[in-house]
């Protein structure tokens, strides 16, 4: 490149002595030269795109210490064994010789570049040992937690940016794979004091194919699902820990080489799991979220989501595991209704709150281009994918947009009997809707006798503790009509709940909570 700045010829001639790279991957130097000129940045590049050079290579440079907050233990010892110069890390899982050894790289100026879990930063002890080694960058990967962590249960993320100032306001780097325009709004809001420039690289994935289906038989859907993949490994994502192993084991009963991950299992087991599904073919990992950002195995032929995550953020980066070898990869997402029907009905405070909360939603409902809809919500306009399930079933197939339609109609209706001023958009506004009837929602229901409505109440009681503990809808964790059956009928099993124990969360404990209440009535007589 001719007179390019002389950062960025040095910066050219340490990627090739130093990480053995002929070129920059596209986007990369246009965030170097923001970086290497004292600017504060926000980079969101997709997986793959060679995020973490863009603050090893200033480090590399001598643009030295660069701290590096990283949200996973795993992440950090993933880049330590591939780190190009001199790195350490700070993080609760070290011996003290290991932690000792850190400190002391950091003190005497060994130390290029510092790893460091947000808590630990935060920590009075870390902030003065950093501020006395003169940071010269202060990189934030995986961005994205600034927002949804910060507001949840890692509030260490949002207090980054005060930590910053702190450790004398240095240039400050977010990286992220995943953020869309409210999510890259938050972050800039909770991290930086200076304007960044934000720099964001297209979302497509052009070898991702997408499709969603409405729940009903999942094990089975899923099943068959697999046996067309038999000896490619492929992630089913779960939402609860219970579902994931009672997942697993009837994969295994199919034959299928499944194998159970979530926070909820001992060390060993995650570790024995995990090696095993990068080591063997055919592996399928039924998992929750503790299944995530650090899993970088390159042949991923499938992501299925037996229960839809919580965001349109969230969906992608799970889907975003999948086929990162650039090969064709499929991604099938299982919903149900009344699910949707919870997200529309619940309006956060914020406006912006609300279209991140329905974008799930209207993505499973579109009779549009899924890939085409999904990028939208991300801030980015496409044309037709021709890869998903609307593309390749005829985005004008007359049935199939009917169907879609009359669907998203029941959703909104649904919402509407839920939630009293549930808002409900219109399908497509360019297409007229056809004319559709709204399936009735609730028939009249016969009184319940004393000793169920006893029941009832308590059965709702603790659907709401669940729910609250969840920060779920209590609709989705179980309808109302199945608490009511349930309280009828003295369910006590889930052979007696049926297939509607795959669609309710923490089903059991409902089931239990009529044994023991038929318990005490016969001790009571």
């Amino acid at each position: 490149m001719l007179n390019a700045p002389p950062d960025l010829d040095a910066a050219r001639r340490v990627l090739s002595a130093v990480f053995g790279h002929e070129d920059f991957r596209p986007g990369q130097e246009r965030v170097l030269a923001c970086v290497l000129a004292g600017r504060d940045a926000l980079a969101v590049m997709p997986t793959g795109a060679g995020k973490s050079l863009l603050y090893q290579l200033p480090a590399a440079m001598g643009r030295a210490p660069v701290v590096v907050v990283s949200p996973l233990i795993s992440l950090m010892r993933d880049q330590l064994r591939v780190a190009a110069t001199a790195a350490v890390a700070l993080h609760s899982a070290q011996t003290e010789a290991e932690q000792a050894h850190a400190i002391a790289a950091i003190a005497d100026g060994r130390a290029r570049l510092i790893y460091v879990a947000p808590e630990r930063l935060a920590q009075e002890s870390t902030i003065a040992l950093l501020h006395e080694a003169r940071v010269k960058l202060l990189a934030v990967d995986e961005a994205h937690c600034v927002s949804h962590w910060g507001h949840e249960f890692r509030p260490d993320y949002a207090r980054l940016g005060e930590v910053a100032a702190r450790l004398g306001a240095p240039p400050i780097l977010a990286v992220t794979a995943t953020a869309g325009p409210a999510t890259r709004a938050d972050i800039v809001e909770r991290l930086f004091a200076r304007e960044p420039e934000i720099f964001v690289s297209s979302f497509a994935r052009p070898n991702l194919r997408l499709a969603f289906e409405r729940r009903r038989d999942s094990l089975r859907r899923i099943a068959s699902f697999l046996r067309r993949r038999e000896g490619q490994s492929g992630i089913v994502y779960c939402a609860s820990r219970r579902k994931t192993e009672e997942l697993a084991e009837l994969l295994r009963r199919f034959g299928f080489d499944a194998l159970p991950y979530h926070a909820g299992l001992d060390a060993g087991a995650r570790g024995e799991h995990q090696d095993a599904f990068f080591a063997r073919d055919g592996v399928v990992m039924v998992a929750t979220i503790a299944f995530g950002m650090g899993v970088d195995k390159q042949d991923v032929r499938y992501v299925v989501h037996a229960d839809l995550p919580g965001s349109i953020e969230s969906y992608y980066q799970e889907i975003g595991r999948a086929g990162r070898d650039g090969s064709p990869a499929d991604a099938l997402a299982l919903f149900d209704p009344r699910d949707l029907a919870a997200r529309w009905g619940v309006s956060p405070a914020s406006e912006a709150g609300a279209l991140r909360r329905r974008a799930i939603a209207d993505l499973c409902l579109t009779p549009s281009c899924r890939f085409q809809t999904l990028l939208r919500a991300f801030g980015e306009e496409s044309g037709r994918c021709g890869r998903c399930d609307n593309c390749r079933g005829g985005l004008l197939s007359l049935p199939r947009r009917a169907g879609l339609v009359g669907l998203r109609l029941r959703v909104a209706a649904l919402a509407r009997f839920a939630h009293a001023e549930a808002p409900v958009d219109d399908v497509e506004p360019s297409a007229p809707e056809p004319a559709l009837p709204v399936a009735e929602i609730a028939a009249p229901q016969e009184p319940l006798r004393v000793c169920d409505e006893a029941i009832l109440r308590a059965l709702k009681r603790l659907r709401f503790d669940i729910a609250r503990r969840r920060a779920l809808p209590p609709r989705r964790v179980m309808s109302d009509a199945l608490l009511r059956r349930i309280a009828i009928e003295r369910l006590q099993s889930l052979d007696a709940l049926g297939s509607a124990a795959d669609e309710s969360i923490e089903a059991e404990s409902f089931l239990l909570l009529v044994r023991t209440h038929g318990e005490k009535d016969a001790a009571s007589r």
